[in-house]
């Protein structure tokens, strides 16, 4: 198993492979081009590990033999290093420099091409590379089951080019880059192992899934009907065909299901809670909701959840025995928009120095992107003071905004600006929340 050592191993195996194989002894660094390695003073091949990319053909693959193809767990890193490969000469300013620079080139290249697919195969040879016989291969490498290869990165001039323009105080120097694949890292979080299936059953029933065919305020007696713009208290209607059921419960956006009595017409009738579950056929008695699941204004999800008895077979290897169970089918979603209500005003009229204070309820919680109080076309943010600011914390059931945040939009009108609050792109839909705004 290769652990986080592995990209270090990889560049040692390098170095080793071209101490080992070139034909021209030369010392062999590690390091970023415009660094002078200390000790270094005759000719040298550099290795420089620039840019390291995920393989894409292993990323979602387990290592042979370490785990079942289906497994739940974290594949390996799996990683292809890119090094940026340079020579220098042992004096950089004699005549012949470059030349020599580009021998050592030549012979690097080819020590690559030559053994690019089988260093897993060679030992050591020349005492100056290590002891004669051991692996060529690093040891944190050894028992890995790709293989390393080297592969000539077909870089362009404007890409080499790039990288030195990016190293500062450093001249352009001739280099190639090699592409080293594959090397793999393996993660020391704990795998999932499920439990082997031992018993098999096999359910079914005739009945089909209930369908919510619509979701909306309940309308006043003669109202209008189709107001999906619900606030906490209020009473949606559900409408829903195959709702007649053994057990039959409504799901509200992040709440538990709610357990309701079979509709005969399909009509389905329940208030959106606040902080405590209302008594059900299940729990007799309210229950708090935690504050984390508690409605907060926004899109929100209804669903109807269908519980049936349903037949079936159970058993190991044999023909099996008969059961019945309980099973939940559970329907489409249907969407309404929670808003937030709004009971008062304080005050209800003023100037640019007013702190105007909302009431009323979901007006703010602590995880909304956005939260606005509305008067007339100015959208006033509802953000915690900072020392020296006028106004209150904001709660959900109290904001305070400085009216003066909307004086370049607003005029002084003896004519009274309606007020509203907007929440995470749900607006109250409250009317008779009017504020004056006076010189």
């Amino acid at each position: 198993m290769a652990t986080h050592a592995a990209i270090a191993a990889v560049s040692r195996t390098l170095r080793t492979l071209l101490l080992d194989r070139m034909v021209v002894p030369v010392s062999v660094t590690l390091a970023p081009p415009d660094v002078t390695v200390d000790g270094i003073d005759g000719a040298r091949v550099n290795l420089y590990l620039m840019q390291l990319i995920e393989n894409a053909g292993l990323k979602n693959q387990e290592i042979p033999g370490s785990g079942h193809p289906a497994a739940y767990g974290h594949p390996p890193l799996s990683l292809n290093l890119r090094y940026l490969v340079t020579t220098h000469s042992a004096m950089e300013t004699q005549p012949d420099a470059d030349l020599n620079a580009q021998t050592l080139l030549g012979d690097a290249m080819r020590v690559f091409n030559d053994f690019s697919n089988r260093i897993d195969q060679l030992a050591i040879v020349n005492p100056a590379a290590g002891t004669v016989g051991d692996p060529l291969l690093d040891p944190v490498l050894q028992d890995e089951f790709e293989r390393l290869r080297i592969v000539l990165h077909p870089a362009s001039l404007d890409d080499i080019t790039k990288v030195w323009s990016a190293v500062s105080g450093t001249n352009f120097r001739r280099s190639v880059v090699y592409e080293v694949t594959v090397v793999q890292i393996e993660t020391p979080q704990p795998r999932v192992r499920p439990q082997p299936v031992e018993t098999r059953r096999i359910l079914m029933t005739v009945r089909r899934r209930p369908e919510v065919l619509d979701a909306y305020v309940t309308p006043a007696p003669n109202g209008p009907i189709g107001e999906i713009r619900a606030r906490i208290g209020d009473e949606i209607t559900i409408l829903s065909q195959g709702s007649l059921a053994d057990r039959l419960y409504v799901r509200l956006g992040t709440l538990e299901p709610i357990r309701v009595s079979p509709p005969a017409d399909g009509r389905i009738l329940i208030t959106l809670p606040d902080a405590q579950y209302p008594a059900d056929l299940d729990n007799p008695l309210p229950r708090p909701i935690p504050p984390e699941r508690q409605l907060q204004p926004g899109p929100t999800e209804v669903q109807i959840i269908a519980g049936h008895p349903a037949e079936g077979v159970e058993g190991g290897l044999g023909r099996g025995t008969p059961v019945a169970a309980m099973r939940r089918y559970p329907s489409n979603l249907a969407l309404i928009q929670l808003c937030p209500r709004i009971t008062s005003i304080v005050p209800v009229a003023g100037n640019a120095a007013t702190v105007l204070r909302v009431n009323g309820q979901r007006l703010w919680h602590a995880r909304a992107r956005t939260a606005e109080v509305i008067v007339g076309d100015a959208a006033i943010p509802v953000r915690p003071p900072q020392p020296g600011d006028p106004w209150a914390a904001p709660t959900a059931t109290a904001v305070e905004v400085p009216m003066s945040a909307a004086m370049e939009i607003l005029d002084v009108s003896a004519t009274p600006y309606p007020v509203a609050v907007q929440v995470d792109g749900a607006r109250s839909r409250d009317t008779g929340m009017l504020f004056t705004l006076g010189p």
